[in-house]
């Protein structure tokens, strides 16, 4: 059973499918893609590459994204989805973003805030306000076109008790518990849609939208 902050994140991605064009590297992504529903384009998109530092994920680079191995101003879109979050150093790698990028070339984000430590607790760093994702993107030259919340009250409840019920509780329970919460979670999301406005202080995380406005001297675009 997904996360309603999963469905959220499929939805944005398919929202903002006009901007995924050309060369697109995948940050953090699986290949083949298989997160979520969200299922990518094929029409305006020449390649879908992905980086990853975990072999098993089949990754066309198979390295640490603070150093990417790809020239200067040669992608058109970057992929940043649940990546973050797991960073050391994150200006570092939105810099390596902004080098491999042409210009007027987008970047889509999705960071977590409100919602529990992941499987990987080991490694889940940081949540990050949108303050902190506007000074790191604008830092190292990104324009923030947007900064969408990820659900609100009703989200961060169901997400909560998902992670309750699943991965921090027993195995033994988790297919009733699964069972159960699917068909609560309708519920949920109607909370979600009453309390809209809250999802200024209140919700699962955010999803961002940066372009990279100018190109170097030597890109190739």
């Amino acid at each position: 059973m997904i996360s309603c902050r999963r469905k959220l994140l499929d939805r944005l991605l398919a929202q903002n499918i006009a901007l995924m064009k050309g060369r697109v590297l995948d940050i953090g992504g699986v290949n083949p893609n298989n997160r979520g529903t969200f299922v990518p384009p094929k029409d305006c998109v020449e390649s879908w590459e992905f980086l990853n530092v975990d072999p098993s994920a089949n990754p066309d680079y198979c390295c640490s994204a603070e150093r990417i191995p790809i020239e200067n101003g040669t992608i058109d879109t970057v992929i940043l989805t649940e990546v973050l979050e797991y960073l050391a150093n994150p200006r570092e790698v939105l810099s390596e973003i902004y080098r491999v990028l042409r210009g007027a070339s987008h970047v889509l984000v999705s960071v977590p805030f409100l919602h529990p430590r992941h499987g990987d607790y080991d490694v889940d760093r940081s949540r990050l306000t949108p303050i902190r994702i506007r000074e790191l993107s604008e830092g190292v030259g990104f324009r923030v076109v947007n900064i969408e919340a990820m659900g609100s009250v009703g989200s961060v409840i169901f997400d909560i008790l998902r992670v309750a019920l699943g991965y921090a509780g027993s195995p033994r329970r988790r297919t009733l518990s699964n069972w159960v919460l699917a068909r609560l979670r309708p519920i949920f999301m109607f909370l979600d849609s009453m309390t809209k406005l809250q999802s200024t202080y209140i919700t699962t995380g955010y999803f961002v939208v940066l372009k990279k406005e100018n190109s170097f001297p030597d890109d190739s675009s």
